[in-house]
This record gives structure tokens, sequence and C-alpha cells, in this order.
């Protein structure tokens, strides 16, 4: 399913499903599609939508200082709550790109 600015969205059981297991992953290790560490998932943000987050904002630790970037939803592929972990879809551009929050 696609939404109107031309993003892959996840079927609405799907999302939900995400949604409910992102509510509780605060904490948990963020990872490219290709399993790069790229920080840990400090919280989620629901401005839209009720049954799913909106976005996740992940937490980087560089050195003494700290930097945050917001991805949206529909970046999320899969949660696994046994490893502590969050993958992300493929990119077209890298995350380290993202804006910041």
């Amino acid at each position: 399913m696609r939404t109107r600015a031309g993003r892959e969205n996840h079927p609405h059981g799907e999302a939900a499903r995400l949604g409910r297991l992102l509510a509780s992953a605060s904490g948990y290790d963020v990872l490219s599609s290709e399993g790069r560490s790229l920080g840990q998932l400090e919280h989620v943000r629901y401005r839209l939508h009720t049954d799913h987050p909106d976005e996740i904002v992940i937490r980087r630790l560089r050195l003494l200082w700290k930097r945050r970037r917001v991805l949206p939803f529909s970046t999320v592929e899969a949660v696994d709550p046994r490893a502590g972990t969050v993958t992300l879809r493929p990119l077209r551009d890298s995350v380290e790109r993202a804006p910041p929050a």
C-alpha cells in the first residue's frame, strides 16, 4: 500500500502489531536492513494515528554528545522483543542524513 506521499506503508493489521511492539521497545538497538547498528530507540511519536506511531526517534551516542534522528514509522521492517532490536527497511537515503530531532 502507498500513501499519498508515495511512501511504502504497512497494511493496517501489521501496522497495529508493530505499533504495539514499538510502544514497549524503548532502548532497543536499531539496525539497518544490512544489520548495522544505527543507535537505540529513544521513543516513538504519535500524532495522526492511534494504533501505531507516526515517527520513531533514534538516539546515537558519539563520544561525549548525543544525536537524535527522526524517521517515519514506514521505515520499520520488524521489531524483535527477544533480541531487543528494531530493524529498518532499506532506505534510499542514508539514515545518517535523516533530519535531526
